[in-house]
């Protein structure tokens, strides 16, 4: 009986859940390229995800689908790398790129309240626990010759509600109230964060597409 009851607990904690992503001052910032259109049409861009501690391989493999994805309908050719661990991620011999973006992911910060869960689960998750983390994207950018155009940080913190009571209640305001961009149920996290992601990735991107064509414009012929 202890074993069913238990089972039926973590299906009630893992059905009610609700994530809010809460994007930090890197993804704020304000952008001015509209992922939409083709802001690199005919550029050759390698994207490299770099496997770690935070970013398995399989992850990264995801990560650079989604961002060649992202480039190609920008009207770029996009070829993606994912370094094995301990490589030494040298791209010479490899496809010649324009720009060349390297990803890496890592965890900032993560906490969970041990009392709340117990109280969760003794409430039949009416009291909701509580987790959270924040992690960064690290970007960098580079030319074909390796001279490092842009970087940045982008940094998301995420904060996890489980239970039963706040997601009914959640899941009725997404049906009945808010409109769908501030749904919160549901992938909304995913969604938010891809969102704001992929902008700013783009106009990193773009600034240092800039910075090379400034650049080039004062090398010897």
């Amino acid at each position: 009986m202890r074993p069913r009851l238990l089972s039926t607990l973590l299906a009630m904690l893992c059905s009610g859940c609700v994530t809010v992503y809460q994007p930090l001052v890197s993804l704020q910032r304000p952008v001015v390229v509209d992922p939409r259109v083709a802001n690199f049409e005919g550029q050759r861009i390698l994207v490299r995800c770099i496997p770690g501690d935070y970013l398995k391989p399989t992850d990264a493999l995801q990560l650079c689908r989604n961002v060649r994805s992202l480039f190609t309908h920008q009207g770029a050719q996009v070829e993606t790398e994912v370094p094995r661990p301990g490589s030494a991620g040298d791209e010479e011999g490899g496809p010649k790129a324009d720009l060349i973006i390297d990803l890496r992911a890592r965890l900032v910060h993560e906490e969970s309240s041990a009392l709340l869960s117990v109280a969760s689960v003794m409430t039949f998750t009416l009291v909701p626990s509580i987790s959270e983390f924040t992690f960064a994207q690290d970007v960098t950018i580079r030319d074909s010759s390796g001279f490092q155009l842009a970087s940045d940080t982008l940094q998301g913190r995420f904060v996890r509600y489980n239970g039963v009571g706040i997601w009914a209640v959640n899941n009725a305001l997404d049906l009945l109230v808010r409109s769908d961009e501030e749904d919160l149920t549901g992938d909304a996290a995913k969604k938010d964060f891809s969102r704001d992601f992929h902008k700013q990735l783009s106009q990193l991107a773009f600034n240092a597409r800039m910075r090379s064509l400034v650049m080039s414009g004062f090398e010897e012929p």
